[in-house]
């Protein structure tokens, strides 16, 4: 799935098919947020048979399934709502990390936006991360004894996050998602 920006008040999204080739389909900007998941592990697909996108997991993604979905056999093409695709379980999880977002002092994209907040949004984001990655840490260390921190090593990660609490993982990924919603925002707002 590819987002590409086209004009002030347009999108272009490229969807792999069922049958393996790309099918484009040309959306409006405005409350993208209705239907595109912020959550990398899911997207779009095309269905050639039945004419319409429907929402797939990753298939190695082991997460929570925020979105519902399921198998092709049982997918409903998506309402619309004022000519925009409304997911609702994709709108309804959006609208809840918008929330968050938005309480953290991240700008969200139902709200108007410039390059520069996206920027002091990505900049607040990662301090956020960081506070938290500080305390999955020290937890991890005061748990498992370890008194070096080593900087920047992908063992040391890994070790340190099997050691997060589910709150901790599930902020986590609240964060990813609103580090997509961001990505997005950067991309409309060029």
């Amino acid at each position: 799935m590819k987002l590409i920006n086209i004009s002030e008040k347009e999108i272009l999204l490229e969807l792999k098919t069922t049958d393996k080739k790309l099918e484009e389909i040309c959306l409006p900007k405005d409350n993208i947020h209705f239907w595109y998941p912020f959550n990398i592990n899911f997207y779009y697909k095309h269905s050639s048979a039945k004419g319409y996108m429907y929402l797939v997991q990753d298939k190695h993604y082991e997460g929570t399934n925020h979105y519902d979905t399921t198998i092709l056999k049982r997918t409903k093409k998506l309402m619309k709502h004022e000519g925009v695709p409304l997911n609702l379980p994709v709108y309804e999880r959006n609208t809840y990390i918008m929330s968050k977002a938005f309480e953290l002092g991240i700008p969200t994209i139902a709200q108007s936006y410039t390059s520069e907040s996206v920027q002091h949004g990505f900049d607040t984001l990662a301090a956020i991360i960081d506070d938290l990655k500080s305390q999955i840490e020290e937890g991890y260390v005061k748990t498992v004894g370890e008194t070096s921190i080593p900087t920047n090593t992908e063992k040391w990660d890994r070790n340190v996050y099997k050691y997060a609490t589910e709150e901790e993982l599930a902020e986590l990924q609240e964060y990813g998602e609103m580090y997509t919603m961001l990505s997005i925002m950067r991309k409309l707002a060029q």
